[in-house]
């Protein structure tokens, strides 16, 4: 997704088109809530995300916002990865 993401910025800046990705964690919703009722699943879930805790849906709404604003307006081709640490090792 990442190299898709850069290649489209690349084509796409000449047309002031920008591109960009959200690159989130596990994000607990309804439709992920039963994989995180099993207690092996979730652990080891967690045991990845140094925050110590599954994703929100909240979580993900301020960089959507960024994104999609005149904040970012010199951003393309980059990913903004919403992990709760997962990456940083």
């Amino acid at each position: 997704m990442e190299g898709l993401t850069k290649a489209m910025a690349i084509d796409l800046a000449p047309f002031g088109i920008r591109v960009n990705s959200i690159a989130p964690t596990f994000i607990e919703t309804p439709m992920t809530r039963p994989y995180f009722e099993d207690p092996a699943f979730r652990s080891a879930v967690l045991a990845k995300i140094k925050l110590g805790r599954l994703g929100q849906v909240e979580d993900v709404m301020g960089p959507v916002v960024f994104l999609a604003s005149d904040a970012s307006a010199l951003m393309t081709g980059t990913s903004v990865v919403i992990d709760g640490g997962w990456t940083a090792e």
